[in-house]
């Protein structure tokens, strides 16, 4: 087959992937189940494979082997940093992508957060791959606390005063060819981080944000890939969602916040029956909105237009 889906995760001692450190293996695990399974199943065409520096525990092993997901075993062995910055395993991303691309000969690839859950081919993605590295645009303003941070570590390392776009780390796509040069970039960040000490608090969406840059300004294409996977935050406390997931729908959900409830929900779902629910079920489990308006609210601002 010609394209690779594939997510990576790593164990390491004294390490940590963030806020989640405290969920244990097994929630990631879960998550990796419903990522993995779920995009082999919507694109049965293409590979699948979770690239990892550790031993797949049961029952999710054979959990995956059923959905036809392939396991490579990659050393972290590159984007190594200390176990006290708290994103230092999400650099794991990016060894894995490296290795790929050293060890297999892929057409394109799509490098995938395991906390997502796809439901549509990534048709027009594997399209849009060959004319450009994708990525997921955040949607932060430049003065954002994170972005306005990723634009400063930037200038600690190059100089200026540049304002950087905040990709996320969520999904890395593009063909062979694009996906080299942008890794290229990547390393020449981590070597330069390296050389000035910087340990940026921001994770690897540092380094693929600077690589981004850095491509750009070398007349390499990077493009947003909101038209196919968004990053939906779903808790109580913070809820920022939108209706496209299905209007103009997208094919991935990312759901950072939703490792220990949707996801495990759906894994739970699959784990029993082999499959996952109907399309309009898992809306309802992710808590997505409404896609119309309210009608009561519709009809009055209707009333108001007429008498005005």
């Amino acid at each position: 087959m010609e394209n690779l889906i594939f997510g990576a995760f790593a164990t390491l001692e004294g390490h940590r992937e963030g806020d989640a450190a405290n969920l244990g293996s097994d929630a990631y695990y879960r998550c990796i189940v419903v990522a993995l399974a779920s995009a082999k199943l919507a694109n049965p065409d293409c590979d699948v494979a979770l690239v990892t520096n550790a031993p797949v525990p049961r029952p999710y092993a054979a959990q995956l082997a059923d959905a036809g997901v392939q396991v490579l075993d990659c050393p972290f062995d590159h984007y190594r940093v200390d176990a006290a910055l708290e994103w230092s395993l999400a650099f794991y991303k990016l060894c894995a992508m490296e290795w790929v691309l050293a060890h297999t000969a892929y057409a394109r690839c799509a490098l995938l957060d395991v906390d997502t859950y796809t439901q549509y081919p990534y048709t027009d993605l594997w399209r849009e791959a060959d004319e450009a590295v994708l990525l997921y645009q955040v949607p932060h303003a430049a003065n954002q606390p994170m972005a306005a941070a990723i634009s400063r570590n930037y200038a600690r390392l190059y100089g200026g005063q540049p304002v950087l776009t905040h990709f996320g780390g969520e999904l890395i796509a593009g063909s062979r060819a694009r996906l080299a040069d942008f890794m290229a970039e990547c390393a020449g960040v981590y070597r330069t981080m390296n050389e000035k000490g910087l340990r940026p608090h921001e994770g690897d969406e540092f380094i693929t944000c600077a690589a981004a840059y850095r491509s750009l300004l070398a007349g390499r294409p990077v493009r947003a890939a909101n038209a196919y996977i968004f990053r939906y935050w779903v808790g109580a406390r913070f809820y920022f969602v939108s209706t496209n997931y299905c209007n103009d729908p997208v094919c991935i959900f990312h759901l950072p916040g939703g490792k220990n409830r949707q996801l495990r929900v759906l894994y739970r779902r699959y784990a029993k029956r082999g499959a996952f629910p109907p399309r309009e079920k898992v809306y309802r489990l992710c808590c997505f909105p409404a896609a119309h308006p309210p009608l009561l609210r519709s009809i009055w601002v209707r009333l108001l237009a007429r008498l005005g």
